[in-house]
């Protein structure tokens, strides 16, 4: 019994030194292994600030799972999970494996608040045009984000929350903007969690104008930063959106935009049409 022992754990250890990882996506989630007395356990751990959607795959040979795979999880912010533990089926030979995974910020079990009134993101008193319009004509905005809207902001007009919330990521330190797809991740922005855990973007911001940091909490209608024309940008404007973590077919974990309404301060409903005027009060 001794000498099977000792040949098990051989082999435990041979496996993990194996074992190969794929896969990720952007955000603070990793996956760590760990042995255990009867083989391997997966955990997710996520080092952010909010809640992150992990799509966990898993192949290999002589292998069995305490759950079925593949699976998908969402994992708290600040927290560690053991998503499955396997061990082999036959303890009388090896077994090896290899395993992927895909992740987002935000809770893809989740629904959104349909029903939240949100505050046009600028200062009281300005009036704007819309220049791209929720679920319009797609021009720099990509399926994903297609309730997208773009304002058409001077640079330098001070950038409010749209939706009460903390931040969890600030960009300011890029300086060029111009219709170059190349240019989709340098955006000066910040990011938002809201309380049902969809995420609030506001991108395009001026260089070092940000006026937030990451876990700070935001109050409706209060100063993030100032406009400006950062990233794959036409013209100054503020690009908002409100994002959900959703897992498509496939397994893959991805981030798309989510319909939103605002409302005035009477409580009247804002109409948001290419080309519309509108002004925050």
């Amino acid at each position: 019994m001794k000498s099977l022992f000792h040949f098990m754990a051989f082999l435990l250890c041979w496996s993990l030194a194996a074992a190969q990882a794929a896969g990720g996506g952007r955000g603070p989630l990793r996956i760590e292994q760990a042995e255990s007395p009867q083989g391997v356990r997966f955990i997710a751990v996520n080092d952010g600030p909010a809640p992150v959607t992990v799509f966990f795959r898993l192949n290999g040979s002589n292998i069995q799972a305490d759950k079925e795979l593949p699976l998908a999880t969402a994992i708290p912010p600040r927290a560690s999970r053991e998503i499955v533990r396997i061990s082999p089926r036959s303890r009388l030979s090896g077994f090896n494996f290899n395993y992927s995974y895909s992740s987002a910020i935000g809770d893809a079990f989740l629904s959104p608040d349909e029903d939240f009134r949100y505050r046009l993101p600028f200062r009281k008193g300005l009036r704007t045009q819309i220049a791209q319009e929720p679920g319009g004509a797609l021009t720099t905005h990509g399926d994903h984000i297609r309730y997208a809207i773009d304002f058409s902001l001077p640079e330098g007009t001070l950038v409010t929350a749209a939706r009460a919330g903390t931040v969890i990521e600030v960009e300011d330190g890029f300086t060029v903007g111009r219709l170059d797809p190349s240019l989709a991740e340098r955006a000066n922005r910040v990011i938002l969690v809201h309380s049902d855990n969809t995420l609030g973007y506001y991108l395009h911001l001026a260089p070092k104008r940000v006026l937030v940091r990451p876990g700070q909490r935001i109050g409706i209608g209060e100063a993030l930063a100032y406009s400006g024309n950062t990233g794959y940008s036409g013209g100054p404007h503020l690009h908002f959106d409100v994002r959900r973590a959703v897992v498509v077919p496939g397994g893959k974990v991805v981030q798309k935009t989510v319909p939103v309404t605002f409302y005035d301060a009477a409580g009247k409903k804002i109409t948001i049409r290419e080309g519309a005027w509108v002004e925050a009060d």
